[in-house]
């Protein structure tokens, strides 16, 4: 996927030792990558529609200028057009499942920035024009642990 490339590092030991088993266990594991993308594609969508961070924890509220700028959706955090939520994708291979967006603007979401961090516009105004908290809306929590356990859990029984 092109732009920029997030890891997560997290303490899951049930599904790394899953993953493991599985890669020892199975010659091809691009099914079982493949059915967890898809899990991660919905659970991500549905913790969007809900303004949620894989932990659980609601957004940052928008700022009452930013709401007053927003022409539309000015009640939705992280959401004008909804382009950025349309753009998650997943691909897999016999090695590995990369998941995520193509938009740089997902990491300035994702951990935010400070007024002026990307320079300043041809008029000397800074980019972005004011703080952006962090919205961490890319990742994975403890509730998907179970349903990535029982995918991998399925393609090792076959």
């Amino acid at each position: 996927m092109a732009g920029a490339r997030l890891q997560i590092e997290l303490d899951a030991r049930p599904v790394l030792s899953a993953l493991a088993e599985l890669a020892h266990r199975i010659d091809d594991p691009q099914p079982a990558f493949r059915e967890i993308g898809e899990y991660l594609d919905m659970a991500h969508r549905d913790r969007w529609d809900a303004q949620r961070a894989p932990d659980g924890s609601p957004w940052a509220p928008l700022s009452d200028v930013t709401k007053a700028r927003k022409k539309k959706n000015a009640d939705r955090v992280l959401v004008l057009d909804g382009y950025l939520r349309d753009t998650l994708r997943y691909q897999e291979s016999a090695t590995e499942l990369l998941f995520g967006t193509d938009r740089v603007y997902g990491a300035v979401h994702q951990f935010g920035a400070r007024q002026g961090a990307f320079g300043t516009t041809a008029r000397g105004g800074p980019i972005p024009w004011g703080d952006i908290p962090a919205r961490p809306w890319l990742g994975i929590g403890s509730e998907d642990e179970q349903p990535i356990l029982a995918i991998l859990e399925r393609h090792l029984m076959r």
